[in-house]
């Protein structure tokens, strides 16, 4: 059997598939031990979902934070289910990570006496967060590709990877497309890294970039890689809720951090009936669920939602700590110095992802994690400013350990059945003569989520929704692109990620059915209370086409 002409092979020590803060900094690493990196990107150099981070990246900058108080309080705030080695990495390696961000060229804020400028988030009593304004990851990724061109990383943007490649267990290489012109290419590597990210577009409502749809956890898992923690999904409270076109739109934790209050239609102070202490600074999660209850009690606005107010702040401070934020709202017609701000939670983050140790090894040879994509550093809920640190730390370990091991192996033979039958597979969906538009199949998806997946959840809405998402994968193998057309074929797009999704939404459901008990972000209105002997960790890996539980 001989691979079709139509294939362009591509060959690399090391593919690193995401262009986001994890997967540039991964390939920037890489790159320095003089093999040959390959990084592709679905969307346009630097514009992956990093840049839409707002509010910084903690880091034990300044005394009296430490490593050891930044690894305490990501541990407290994962309830106790994080891997205790990454996060002890993560604070011990984070603040050298921004000195080589700054060597990139980031200029992050910095005091009048040269010391860095730091805020405190929620569960920081020593203020940890280092920033630049309310637009941090914006600066990050343009400092990264800078870097990464610098050393003339190969790159190519707008491209889809499809699906992994193994030979005997171990990983060789992807197939993926063109997304401009549908060609199709195969990636032949010692190594592949795995820097996707998350999965926020399964959701109806979402900070999320649209290039967020599970990818990486379904290649995972379809090769034998195990997932963790996948029940743990982060609501962020405070998305945009004044539009229908900016709905869940991010609106940083810098302004809650910094005195805005939150409101109901009354006027009053709910935080107060939740967490009296904590107030507004509660952990996400704690503030999602209080602003859930009061629109469900009746006391939201017309759209929902709730008030978020910092229109007691002076104009100049809201222009100097949340200018993004700021014009946000002037975009939609909102002054928020003069008014206040609706909002609203909107799914923010994956806690869980495939499994790694910390140098970002899966259990499959030659295959390695990091990024969003990756669980294991947050455990039941993320603190604000670990996530696009979390990228960096351990991209950086992960583009070691990936050149590392491909230093030490050669070139296997590409398993040309395996490639043929992927090809197959995607053009199947231009080929159908009949079926079901993608986008019909994404929009029911979405809805299953935020309906009977979201911040609260009970087992009768878990089971309607994994009999929904079982419905959902027959009749996604009935869709079918509206175009024959190979230049920038959206819908071929679509039926791929579609099916990612999917599969990413079961992991989701499956965990989450097993998991009786509430912990951080997975609250059950079934099982309220959060258990001791639930202090452990679900893993799930795929067995002859079906996902098998285990919990560790």
């Amino acid at each position: 059997m001989k691979i079709k002409n139509t294939f362009k092979i591509i060959k690399t020590d090391i593919l690193v598939i995401g262009a986001g803060g994890a997967g540039i900094r991964a390939a920037i690493e890489a790159k320095k031990s003089g093999l040959d990196v390959f990084l592709l990107g679905k969307e346009v150099l630097g514009c992956a979902h990093t840049g839409m981070a707002m509010g910084g990246m903690n880091a034990a900058m300044v005394k009296p934070a430490t490593p050891e108080f930044h690894a305490q309080i990501t541990i407290e705030g994962g309830y106790f289910i994080n891997n205790y080695k990454m996060v002890k990495v993560f604070g011990e390696e984070m603040p050298a990570r921004i000195h080589d961000l700054e060597s990139y060229g980031v200029i992050f804020d910095r005091l009048d006496s040269g010391e860095f400028y730091t805020w405190a988030g929620p569960k920081q009593k020593h203020p940890l967060n280092v920033c630049v304004g309310d637009y941090t990851g914006r600066e990050m990724m343009q400092g990264l590709v800078d870097e990464a061109r610098k050393l003339k990383i190969k790159y190519t943007d707008e491209f889809f990877i499809s699906k992994l490649i193994t030979v005997k267990g171990q990983v060789v290489g992807a197939i993926g497309i063109n997304i401009r012109n549908t060609e199709t290419v195969v990636f032949q590597a010692k190594s592949v890294i795995l820097a996707t990210g998350g999965a926020g577009r399964m959701y109806k409502v979402t900070t999320n970039a649209m290039s967020n749809t599970g990818d990486g956890y379904a290649m995972a898992l379809d090769v034998g890689a195990e997932l963790i923690d996948m029940e743990m999904v982060q609501f962020h409270p405070t998305g945009m809720a004044n539009t229908p076109s900016t709905l869940g739109v991010l609106v940083t934790e810098k302004t809650r951090a910094h005195g805005g209050i939150l409101r109901n239609i009354k006027g009053e102070r709910f935080m107060s009936k939740y967490y009296p202490v904590e107030m507004e600074l509660a952990k996400r999660d704690e503030v999602s669920r209080s602003i859930y209850t009061e629109v469900a009690a009746g006391l939201g606005t017309k759209n929902n939602s709730v008030y978020l107010h910092v229109d007691h702040w002076p104009k100049t401070k809201i222009l100097e700590i949340i200018p993004d934020v700021y014009e946000q709202y002037k975009n939609t017609g909102v002054d928020i110095s003069r008014e206040p701000m609706e909002i609203y939670p909107s799914m923010h983050h994956m806690m869980g992802g495939v499994k790694i140790n910390e140098w970002g090894e899966t259990i499959i040879p030659g295959l390695y994690a990091a990024g969003e994509v990756a669980g294991g550093v947050h455990g039941a809920n993320r603190l604000g400013g670990n996530s696009i640190a979390e990228g960096q730390v351990f991209g950086r370990r992960a583009g070691i350990a990936a050149a590392k091991f491909s230093k030490k192996i050669k070139y296997l033979k590409l398993p040309e059945e395996q490639i043929e039958t992927e090809q197959k597979r995607i053009f199947s969906f231009i080929n159908r003569k009949t079926g079901v538009i993608p986008h019909e199949v994404e929009d029911k998806l979405k809805q299953v989520m935020w309906d009977k997946v979201g911040i609260f959840r009970d087992e009768k809405k878990l089971i309607e929704a994994k009999k929904a998402i079982a419905k959902l994968k027959i009749e996604s193998k009935k869709m079918k692109t509206r175009t024959t057309l190979k230049e920038r074929n959206r819908d071929l797009q679509d039926c791929l990620e579609i099916e990612n999704m999917l599969a990413t939404a079961e992991s989701i459901v499956d965990a989450a059915i097993l998991r009786k008990e509430s912990r951080g972000a997975h609250s059950r209105t079934d099982y309220p209370k959060t258990l001791a002997e639930w202090r452990k960790n679900i893993v799930l890996k795929k067995s002859k086409d079906k996902i098998v539980t285990n919990i560790i």
